[in-house]
């Protein structure tokens, strides 16, 4: 079954600019680089407490824009999964300091818009490295018109536990919190027409007030902090110029 959520992937024309931006925000250089020969590419992973965020450098026949490309999820056993949704297999070696790391995938057909991965490593990722305000992923958020189908592949066939179903009457919407490895995955269900879609994240920060005046000095948008939806909670939006992401930060009191 499901460990935990692994990596968020962000698929960029240009991989210098795009480690400016992400490390000015994370306030932090990237952990590693990454190099894949079986796969042709190479990345910057940033690795916090619950999440393993990763840069990754575009080949010729990726989309022209840059964009969140898709998530995985950390399992131990791949052949333990039991999926009905279309899937495919493939292993990977990712060279890093010398090192070479045997990555099994399955990439799950959820969506065209975004990928969805299982992986399975042989042997154990290394520690989180970033020790900073900004230490963790509170959740990250999809958007879909087939709550009930994403609810037989999370909780049905990976076992990430279902922790909240709700409609929301001011909007006429159908929430879901999937979590696993002290994160959540936020499923917002409108019956808007189109593909599910990886549409935003949110941050845990130890001092959001602090975080926000180091974002405001480095350029960033931020809006005033104010209470969060849910209790014991701060939050504020970040808006970057060059990347596209909706983007809060939370600090749970």
């Amino acid at each position: 079954m499901i460990k935990s959520l692994d990596r968020i992937s962000y698929l960029t024309n240009s991989l210098e600019q795009t480690e400016k931006t992400f490390s000015a925000f994370f306030n932090s250089n990237p952990s590693k680089k990454i190099v894949s020969k079986d796969r042709n590419y190479e990345s910057l992973l940033y690795i916090f407490e619950n999440i393993n965020f990763e840069i990754i450098k575009k080949s010729e026949d990726s989309p022209k824009e840059d964009k969140l490309s898709g998530f995985s999820m950390l399992s131990d056993d791949l052949t333990s999964l039991n999926i009905s949704t279309s899937y495919d297999k493939y292993e990977n070696n990712e060279e890093s300091n010398e090192k070479v790391q045997l990555v099994k995938s399955i990439s799950i057909n959820q969506s065209p818009d975004f990928q969805l991965s299982v992986n399975e490593y042989e042997y154990s990722n290394v520690s989180p490295t970033i020790e900073n305000n900004l230490f963790a992923l509170d959740h990250l958020v999809l958007t879909t018109n087939k709550s009930d189908e994403l609810i037989n592949l999370y909780e049905k066939e990976l076992g990430i536990r279902l922790a909240l179903d709700q409609f929301v009457e001011k909007w006429g919407g159908r929430m879901l919190f999937f979590r696993t490895g002290q994160a959540t995955i936020e499923v917002i269900d409108n019956k808007v027409e189109g593909n599910d879609q990886f549409w935003g994240l949110a941050w845990k920060t130890k001092d959001i007030r602090k975080k926000r005046e180091y974002l405001i000095k480095n350029g960033f948008n931020v809006s005033d902090v104010k209470d969060g939806r849910k209790k014991d909670t701060l939050v504020a939006t970040v808006k970057f110029d060059e990347i596209k992401i909706p983007t809060l930060l939370v600090e749970h009191l």
